[in-house]
Formats: C-alpha cells, structure tokens, sequence
C-alpha cells in the first residue's frame, strides 16, 4: 500500500507541478524589469515568443516582435536580427517555458547578446511599463 501511495504522488508531482523558469539561463544575460526597460529606453529589440493569439488577445510590450516559440526558426530569426543584435526575451512570465526553450534555440544558433526577461509581460504590464 506503501508502495501505490508513493508512486501515485510521483505521478500527481509530474503531471499537475507548476513549472517554474530557471533564474538563468546558460548564453544569456537575466534581466529584471528595471533593466529590461533599460534596455527599452535605449531601443534594443524585443521579442515576445508567446502565440500570436495569446498575443493578440492580452497585448505586448510596446514594439516587440512577435514569433510563437512553435514558429522559431533560423531564418525567420535572421530576417529580424543579425547574430549580434541585442534582443530581450519574454513570454507570460516566471511560469511560462516559452522564453527558456527559444533561449536555447538561439543560443545554438550563435546569437550572442541575448537577455532573459523571466518576469516577462506579466511583470511589465503589472509595472505600468508601455504596452500596445
């Protein structure tokens, strides 16, 4: 009986835990919202890598650009950016998966200057920070 109770909680563990996103990741630089909007004064790139209609339906950081992780790829990438552009990551925040995986991708591709907004839109939203 034992045995059944520890191997249902594994499974509950696995299939219902919350992700959470690393606080960093391995090639990029993190960033909270007062540096990311640093880094929006100075008019570096955002990308938001959440999908389009998520976008569309809560809004974006003002000027990003918009490419679903799913959708990711090296030459959609390079017609935004060059290798050495800098560019500020995002999706929906410390529980989204989003910006960790298109963090790698990018990465692998050799792009360099790469920031890692965790917080995300929740956070520049939540700080009033410009939105359209």
């Amino acid at each position: 009986m034992k045995k059944i109770l520890i191997l249902l909680l594994l499974v509950y563990s696995v299939l219902f835990a919350e992700y959470t996103a690393p606080m960093q990741m391995k090639g990029a630089t993190a960033v909270d919202s007062k540096q990311a909007y640093a880094l929006y004064e100075e008019g570096k790139l955002f990308l938001d890598v959440r999908p389009y209609n998520m976008v569309k339906q809560q809004g974006k950081i003002k000027g990003a650009a918009n490419i679903y992780v799913d959708h990711l790829n090296e030459k959609e990438l390079s017609k935004l950016m060059g290798k050495n552009t800098p560019v500020i990551v995002y999706c929906n925040g410390v529980g989204c998966s989003l910006t960790p995986e298109a963090i790698v991708m990018m990465v692998n591709w050799g792009y360099t200057k790469v920031y890692y907004y965790r917080d995300g839109y929740p956070a520049w939203k939540y700080y009033g920070l410009p939105l359209q």
